[in-house]
């Protein structure tokens, strides 16, 4: 059975290569981390990360 670390490798590889943007930001690396090491649901990393996104957009309008 794969790894978190495996499967999040797999699908950042698949997304790249299909031409997605990968986010490079800091909150978010940490985030994946947190999933990976099995602190964190992924729907709490998804939850966590439209909070982010949200927050982003709020402060590039200010």
């Amino acid at each position: 059975m794969p790894t978190r670390k495996e499967i999040a490798d797999r699908v950042i590889a698949k997304w790249r290569a299909d031409g997605f943007m990968i986010d490079e930001d800091a909150e978010f690396k940490a985030l994946m981390r947190l999933w990976i090491a099995g602190d964190l649901s992924i729907d709490h990393v998804r939850r966590r990360y439209m909070k982010l996104l949200v927050e982003r957009e709020r402060n590039a309008r200010a």
